[in-house]
């Protein structure tokens, strides 16, 4: 049997999509802005503070925080993106076919299509959509009553 290939060509399959991986980004992005500010109170504020002689320590410490600042600037922008492609293929796969699976039965339940619900290979979806089309195929060789 030669299944139609279903090639989505935008970067979300619906809304529920773009919105998920913005919480991902929200989730991954917050903590990290956090975590950058935090540490630098604790090199320049809390130190500086606590030692009779800030200007030695703001010298002292200068050079690394310049390092600890080089580093988030890399590391974090390049795991949120990590993050972020590896949320988007993951959740396509879950919140892609739900459209098409309520499009479809959409479209059997007013008789313009007859047949299988087809989903790629990976779609979360695909245990749910294999037993709608077991039920579909008993309901087409059960005769009208």
């Amino acid at each position: 049997m030669n299944k139609p290939k279903n090639k989505r060509k935008q970067l979300f399959a619906n809304k529920l999509h773009s919105q998920t991986v913005f919480l991902v980004f929200i989730a991954g992005a917050l903590p990290a802005v956090i975590t950058t500010i935090c540490l630098y109170y604790l090199i320049f504020g809390v130190m500086a503070d606590q030692l009779s002689i800030p200007e030695v320590i703001a010298y002292n410490i200068l050079p690394a925080a310049e390092k600890v600042f080089l580093i988030l600037a890399i590391a974090l922008p390049i795991s949120i993106i990590v993050i972020l492609i590896i949320a988007h293929k993951i959740t396509f796969a879950i919140l892609g076919p739900f459209d098409r699976i309520i499009r479809e039965l959409d479209e059997h339940l007013r008789g313009e299509k007859k047949g299988h619900i087809n989903l790629r290979e990976g779609d979360k979806f695909l245990p749910l959509v294999n037993r709608v089309n077991e039920l579909l195929d008993r309901l087409e060789k059960t005769p009208d009553s």
